[in-house]
């Protein structure tokens, strides 16, 4: 398509080998002490790259959280989601996070014709409006604030009964916060039943890795806890847990009693009864169930459950309620049929581009990132943009709850068969994502952490110098901070510092040296750089290119 065509660069042609961007999910530059397991790590190629690529001009930090990835303020850390979208796309992209927060706590939301007929619907028909997602200040998938908003235009529709599922958080956040955020999400309950007279309660919940929030069809069990709790009120129950509660601070505090340092992200589910001991929140016909996350992968299960009757699990209940997203969380399926917000999305993304122009591309990650590098990456596209010129390649993962004892995770076998097509010699542009520092550095574990950034120097290593080998040019960079920023309280949650970005050209004659002019460099100027050393001008579309040619 002549929109998607390129101008060649007349000063500077593509390497004869391949061009291979290197991410090193959530491996951010902190300060180097003791709660930086990067800095602990005996990482020692990754120490030499960095020394020599500043020693000839080939290195710059770049910004990868707040406003320069699209976030609603420089205080939100970065994320996969956003870090890979602006990578992938070449620009800022107004992140979903964005648009929630502007389109709830502007109340523009509740004014839309959408919000007032599903109102009428539930008040006309005595139903329940039944409120679910992850309750956190992360910033990632959700905000409380967003909550707690949509709560505030519930009751000034008049809607007189509100059910809660709340999913705790534990890895965006501390480890063990959820009490905080419960308390606060309690006290507005209060304000608003003792101010009007109604009905609005927590009613399930249950930590996000183990209830609901499964993604990339990783675990469907997740999914069905998920589903017997907060649609059935059927809870997770053993010898030592009950599952049923009188308030949701007995459930969390339960569940610590039995596991002191266990995570909110794994806690079992639980279900919320009265004083007759019967469920608050069980979901019956013509109930509304709105998911208040807004970001999509973790998301995409439980709303397939929900819009479709017929699921990969047996339903111990199967209501007929009305399902609504805050936003479209897969616009290609469709998914869900219902929602508020339409979700960010980019046309011209790098990979349209080098389709257009038929470049040989390849992608590869492990499960747990591998709707990162294709999907994200792609302006939020799913599947291939031409696959006459793509291959991706997933590397299955193993369950969540094996990380923290096995943080080399699949970073071998991803290495392993990336190395295997770069000998094939089929792709001119690779892009691999290695998940462990991001993945482990969730768990808290520091000394998990510390294994995992070796491993990763030792594929990074074995990568590059297959790179060098064949002539080409290989880049490291990482989506965001995590493993570098760990405490001895277990810190879980992502960071604000900024990554690296290395070049290691195996031809290089001083033809280029990093662009030091850009006023605050991020993952947004990664794309044309991409461009550039593939021997291509950026499109007027892409943020400028890190490295000024000669």
């Amino acid at each position: 398509m002549e929109q998607y065509t390129l101008q060649k660069l007349e000063q500077f042609s593509r390497r004869k080998g391949p061009l291979v961007l290197i991410i090193m999910d959530g491996v951010g530059i902190g300060e180097n002490n003791e709660k930086n397991a990067l800095h602990l790590a005996d990482t020692p190629f990754l120490d030499k790259i960095r020394t020599e690529c500043i020693k000839n001009n080939l290195y710059i930090q770049l910004k990868a959280h707040g406003t320069a990835v699209g976030l609603p303020t420089d205080k939100e850390m970065g994320n996969s989601e956003v870090g890979h979208n602006a990578l992938g796309t070449g620009r800022i992209v107004k992140q979903r996070a964005t648009l929630a927060k502007e389109a709830i706590l502007s109340r523009n939301l509740f004014k839309t014709d959408k919000w007032q007929r599903l109102m009428e619907q539930i008040k006309n028909g005595g139903k329940t409006l039944h409120l679910m997602g992850l309750l956190s200040d992360g910033y990632v998938h959700s905000h409380i604030s967003h909550l707690i908003g949509l709560l505030y235009g519930a009751r000034d529709s008049k809607v007189k009964k509100v059910r809660i599922h709340a999913l705790l958080d534990g890895r965006d956040v501390p480890p063990q916060s959820a009490l905080n955020y419960i308390d606060q999400l309690e006290q507005e309950l209060k304000q608003i039943n003792n101010t009007n007279s109604y009905d609005y309660q927590i009613a399930s919940g249950g930590g996000r890795m183990r209830v609901t929030m499964d993604r990339y069809y990783s675990d469907w069990e997740v999914v069905r806890r998920g589903w017997d709790a907060h649609v059935c009120a059927i809870p997770e129950q053993n010898e030592q847990y009950e599952g049923y509660f009188k308030s949701a601070g007995a459930a969390i505090r339960k569940a610590r009693e039995n596991n002191p340092e266990i995570s909110d992200q794994y806690l079992p589910s639980f279900v919320i009864i009265d004083q007759d001991e019967q469920p608050l929140g069980k979901m019956g016909d013509g109930d509304v169930v709105i998911n208040f996350n807004f970001r999509g992968d973790r998301a995409i299960e439980i709303s397939q459950a929900f819009d479709d009757r017929e699921y990969r699990f047996i339903k111990k209940c199967a209501p007929n309620v009305f399902y609504y997203g805050l936003l479209q969380y897969d616009k290609k399926i469709k998914l869900p049929h219902n929602y508020f917000i339409d979700p960010p999305e980019v046309e011209d993304s790098l990979s349209v581009y080098l389709c257009n122009e038929q470049i040989n591309q390849f992608a590869i990650a492990e499960t747990h990132k591998y709707g990162h590098i294709t999907y994200f990456w792609n302006g939020n596209k799913e599947g291939y943009v031409c696959k006459q010129f793509e291959e991706y390649i997933e590397i299955e993962s193993d369950p969540s709850e094996m990380i923290e004892s096995h943080p080399k995770m699949k970073a071998v076998e991803v290495k392993d068969k990336l190395i295997e097509v770069l000998d094939a010699g089929s792709y001119n542009f690779l892009r691999v994502n290695w998940a462990n520092g991001d993945m482990v550095g969730h768990t808290g574990n520091i000394e998990a952490a510390i294994e995992a950034a070796e491993i990763v120097d030792q594929c990074v290593k074995e990568t590059v110098e297959k790179v060098m080998e064949l002539k080409g040019i290989a880049v490291i960079t990482a989506d965001h901070g995590n493993l570098e920023e760990m405490d001895d309280m277990h810190q879980t949650a992502h960071s604000l510092n900024p990554v690296m970005f290395a070049i290691v050209d195996s031809k290089h004659n001083e033809e280029y040296r990093i662009n030091d002019k850009i006023k605050e460099p991020g993952l947004g100027n990664v794309a044309a750089t991409m461009l550039n050393l593939m021997g291509y001008k950026k499109p007027e579309t892409f943020m400028d290119s890190l490295i000024k040619l000669y």
